[in-house]
């Protein structure tokens, strides 16, 4: 008895002994391999922000650019294939799309909360990875992208797994919490169904239980058991691995691990020795590869990073030199005004260039703002009702002057233009062209030509009309190389043509994305020594039904020698109902006017050109009036400024001026002013100092100089202004007046004390009848979108850029007031 004793109590001390030693072998084993595919997953993290960089500095917006990128980094690393997500949780690779809406941890875990998540059930395949990150929005392919990942199989990810320890009878699993298997080391194994756990449902567990496995898992609890299946017993181990909800299962037969025990402790030892360190050498080799890469990488990131601030540094040396040229030309002409405060009109010149001098400095300012609002996402559009004529003509106003300076030959052309108000945001795309003519004008030598087209086309959406906008020039053009780094950002083209141009290098990456976010396409054609052609392409909603207009059946003549124009013209004349005929030159006017009259077929309006290669406009008129008399109105028509020809014009009998473009309505009015007699709007000098008369108005700034313009402009339009020096101030001016005393508060929204935010609040909230009512406008130097977006959350009814337009003020104002 005591043998047996004996026996079975040793029988029972080498089967704990085993059991415990099992038990510290493969807790052992499997706390490396975990900590393995621990460091793994995190190499994936950072591979993927590497990834991530060069992404995010990618000029391209399609999957052409990447494809050498992703073969070189997939032969490096291993991975399957680069893939994207877009903001609608759509799937994109090289080679298929489809849907992730359905996936919870895609909608809300990576896009919404902005974490990095794994995916293992997107493909049909076991065994595929998905490693995915957030980053900025981005578009590729047309797609806003949002999160970047690579896709692994996982075989080829967890090739540590396959360890030939236990004389290759060891079994590992990689499952979720829930039992579904997200990687085996053999198809060929004792488990195979889907879920590691449901498969024990059937096995005989010698310790522990198929609950208590389940339990232990879900709770993080490790403890050995033994499970009976296939007539043969296994050790089952779980130990969590640091990634997700992943545990590593390990399975070996019993009698692997004892018989090893038995035979020799130290060969096991050795084993696992030379198992960890072919592990750890392994992991040395990959780890010091990734390092040689990822440093590599590193400096290919610092060059561009060094580069990228040159390119900043020779932008900001640039722009100091294009400031100060309309700081000189301010300081200058004013010095020049006070010289000769006696001389008028010379004061008048000098106060007109001070004006757009300035208005050249709040341009070279707003550049600089834009792009800074722009590259920090926060730049959005304001969009509104808005002319085309008005746009045309400030076009005009601004480049006008310098063409005229450099003799050159500029003309801007209607085709089929049929809707003159539209909604977007004029600020915006006044910009644009004045980028690209701005550009055109100055990289085009004396004598050349610039010329601005504008069609309009049929839209997909009846609602929409689709312009397209082309600037050409006769420049110096651009050579295929720089074309391809057009639109990045502080960049310009090295030539000993244009080094002495000035120019900052920010205009048209600005133009590209203030087009991209109106919805719109800008393209390029150009060849070094023969011009270029800048297209934009956008779509508009219409702002309403155009203006009915029509004409009697009056005969008139348009002189010009460009072709366009006067086709444009007549066009539009024949559609109000008149009878026109068009003339290619000064002579050819003059003959046509003679048959007209030699034919009794008088013209009752003529139109003529102020340059003409054969006859000058003026000239031709005073040819024209020995023929006519005094009683035919004739219109200088130029793209030039009037006043430079005004004194001539009236010597040589010319009645107005008319600006091209040729708007329909433009030669509608012209014609109902100057040949009907029905000059039916006041003139803007009298509308602007009659606009307010009688209304008392407060007006808040804490900056004297601002309070002294404001004061002295609005003074000018007849109303009764009061101020203030700081929010709080206009808040008591407010509630110590007769309810109906204030009419308008003009706010500046940076003051000490309380600003104009605030204070717009505390009188909205005051309970009285008129504090909802009066009207209050921001006045104030932040100018972008979200600038205005907050003003009327806070209650105001509009938005003033500073510096201030009195003629823009007056019209937002009667359009609120109705």
């Amino acid at each position: 008895m005591l043998i047996i004793i004996t026996l079975i109590f040793n029988a029972m001390l080498i089967r704990q002994t085993a059991y415990e030693e099992g038990s510290r072998h493969l807790d052992e084993l499997s706390a490396q391999i975990a900590s393995s595919i621990e460091k793994q997953s995190r190499g994936q993290w950072n591979m993927l922000d590497l990834f991530y960089r060069y992404f995010a500095d990618l000029s391209s917006d399609d999957w052409t650019v990447l494809n050498g990128y992703i073969k070189d980094k997939k032969e490096a690393f291993g991975f399957d294939s680069l893939c994207l997500v877009d903001e609608d949780a759509m799937y994109y690779d090289g080679e298929m799309s489809f849907s992730l809406l359905s996936n919870r941890e895609v909608t809300t875990t990576l896009l919404t909360d902005r974490q990095p998540i794994i995916l293992d059930n997107m493909f049909s395949a076991e065994g595929r990875l998905i490693f995915l990150i957030p980053i900025e929005k981005q578009v590729v392919g047309g797609k806003t992208v949002c999160a970047l990942g690579v896709v692994y199989n996982s075989r080829n990810l967890f090739d540590m797994l396959n360890i030939q320890a236990f004389d290759g009878e060891l079994r590992m699993y990689i499952i979720h919490q829930d039992g579904v298997a997200l990687f085996r080391t053999s198809q060929e194994n004792i488990l195979t169904g889907y879920n590691i756990i449901n498969s024990l449902g059937e096995a005989e567990f010698k310790r522990g239980s198929l609950d208590s496995f389940r339990n232990n898992i879900r709770g993080g609890r490790q403890e050995l058991m033994t499970v009976q299946l296939e007539n043969r017993e296994y050790y089952l181990n779980h130990t969590p691995v640091e990634v997700n909800d992943w545990q590593l299962v390990t399975m070996v037969p019993v009698n692997v691990v004892s018989g090893r025990l038995m035979r020799s402790t130290m060969i096991t030892f050795l084993c696992l020795f030379v198992v960890g360190t072919l592990i750890v050498l392994a992991f040395i080799l990959l780890y010091s590869d990734s390092t040689r890469k990822v440093l590599k990488a590193e400096e290919v990131a610092r060059k561009a990073a060094e580069s990228a601030n040159e390119s900043k540094s020779r932008f900001l040396s640039n722009m100091s030199h294009d400031i100060r040229t309309p700081m000189n030309a301010i300081i200058g002409m004013t010095r020049i005004a006070q010289d000769h405060i006696e001389e008028p009109v010379k004061v008048k010149d000098c106060l007109k260039k001070i004006d757009l001098s300035g208005r050249l400095l709040v341009g070279l300012i707003n550049d600089i703002l834009d792009m800074s609002k722009i590259e920090s996402g926060k730049m959005s559009l304001n969009n509104d009702t808005a002319s085309l004529v008005e746009l045309m003509q400030n076009l005009v106003s601004i480049t006008q002057p310098t063409v005229f300076r450099k003799n050159q030959i500029f003309n801007i052309r209607l085709h089929d233009i049929r809707h003159e108000s539209l909604i977007f945001d004029s600020l915006r795309l006044n910009q644009v062209m004045i980028n690209l003519l701005g550009n055109a004008v100055k990289f085009t030598p004396e004598g050349g030509s610039i010329s601005l087209d504008v069609t309009e086309e049929a839209a997909e959406d009846e609602k929409l009309v689709h312009l397209v906008f082309k600037v050409a020039d006769t420049g110096i053009g651009i050579s295929r190389e720089f074309q391809k780094n057009l639109f990045t950002s502080f960049t310009r083209e090295r030539d000993s043509k244009i080094d002495k141009i000035e120019g900052s290098g920010l205009g048209l990456a600005i133009t590209k994305m203030i087009v991209t976010m109106m919805g719109g396409t800008i393209t390029v054609e150009s060849e070094p020594g023969r011009g270029s052609v800048f297209t934009v392409e956008m779509d508009f909603p219409v702002a309403g039904a155009p203006e009915e207009m029509s004409l009697p059946a009056i005969h008139v003549l348009v002189a010009d020698d460009d072709p366009d124009t006067c086709r444009s013209a007549a066009g539009y004349l024949r559609e109000l109902g008149a009878r026109a005929d068009a003339a290619y030159g000064g002579r050819e006017a003059v003959k046509m006017v003679k048959e007209a009259v030699s034919d009794g077929d008088d013209y009752h309006i003529i139109f003529l050109d102020w340059r003409m290669p054969d006859l000058e406009g003026t000239d031709t008129a005073r040819e024209i009036r020995e023929v006519v008399g005094d009683d035919v109105p004739i219109l200088i028509i130029s793209a030039y400024d009037w006043n430079g020809i005004e004194v001539e014009a009236g010597e040589a009998g010319i009645n107005g001026f008319i600006q091209k473009p040729f708007f329909k309505s433009t030669l509608y009015h012209n014609i109902q002013k100057y040949y009907l007699r029905c000059d039916l709007e006041q003139p803007k000098e009298e509308l602007e100092r009659n606009a307010l008369s009688g209304k008392r108005l407060l007006l808040v700034d804490d900056n004297e100089i601002n309070l002294e313009i404001a004061q002295e402009m609005l003074s000018y339009t007849g109303a009764v202004v009061e101020t203030a020096r700081d929010g709080q101030e206009a808040v008591e001016h407010f509630r110590n007046s007769p309810v109906g005393y204030y009419a308008m508060i003009f706010m500046d929204i940076q003051m000490p004390v309380m600003n104009g935010y605030e204070a717009t609040r505390a009188i909205r909230q005051m309970e009285r009848a008129d504090a909802g009512q009066v009207l209050i406008f921001a006045m104030t130097a932040d100018a972008f979108a979200d600038d205005i977006e907050l003003a009327k959350r806070v209650g105001m009814d509009a938005h003033f850029a500073k510096p201030l337009d009195m003629s823009a003020m007056l019209k937002e104002i009667r359009k609120i007031r109705g």
